[in-house]
């Protein structure tokens, strides 16, 4: 649904089912693309969307294995509209798909290293991504270029089981850093 600015009477713009993401290029391109599973779970399907006008063509439909966990937080629309990122969580490293969306070959970048996935968002340079592993160790944010090679950016140990996430800037001088913290107390009664 969209609603003007100024309020009025919400207007009906699309619907999907089982949507995973959507994501929009920046400015001066202005593709935005819906990811969405088949029902089978064996097939994700990219489509264009217009915010005000609603769904467009199909850009890509790819076979994918369906016990294979996509999750929102692991596809990504490169800034220039170009190539779209996809990545299953739960793995023991990082593989990063690179799906071309304008008849350029596919490819694939592996982040040697580190496991389970937990947020996936490109650099607005469209040169690398910003990537979150969660381990036994705890949860990292990492840099990583367009070939695999990932550095640490920032570490919370004990989050173990909790995702890190991230929203870089639209010039890419900060980044905001999402991630979860519990606290526990165990208490004993005895006599109860």
């Amino acid at each position: 649904m969209r609603v003007p600015v100024g309020g009025g009477v919400p207007q009906f713009v699309l619907e999907w089912k089982n949507e995973l993401n959507s994501d929009c290029a920046r400015a001066p391109a202005s593709l935005c693309v819906l990811a969405e599973e088949s029902q089978d779970q064996k097939q994700l399907t990219l489509t264009a969307f217009d915010p005000a006008k609603g769904r467009g063509k199909v850009l890509r439909t790819i076979e994918k294995d369906p016990s294979a966990r996509l999750v929102p937080g692991a596809l990504s629309l490169s800034p220039d509209g170009t190539t779209f990122a996809v990545s299953t969580a739960l793995e023991p490293e990082i593989h990063i798909r690179l799906l071309s969306l304008s008849g350029g070959p596919d490819r694939e970048i592996t982040l040697k290293g580190w496991p389970n996935l937990t947020g996936l968002e490109w650099a607005p340079s469209g040169r690398g991504f910003y990537c979150g592993s969660m381990s036994p160790q705890g949860n990292t944010l990492l840099y990583s270029d367009l070939s695999g090679n990932a550095r640490v950016l920032w570490q919370q140990r004990g989050g173990v089981g909790m995702p890190v996430w991230d929203v870089p800037s639209p010039d890419g001088r900060y980044l905001a850093i999402g991630a979860l913290v519990t606290n526990s107390n165990v208490w004993m009664l005895e006599g109860f």
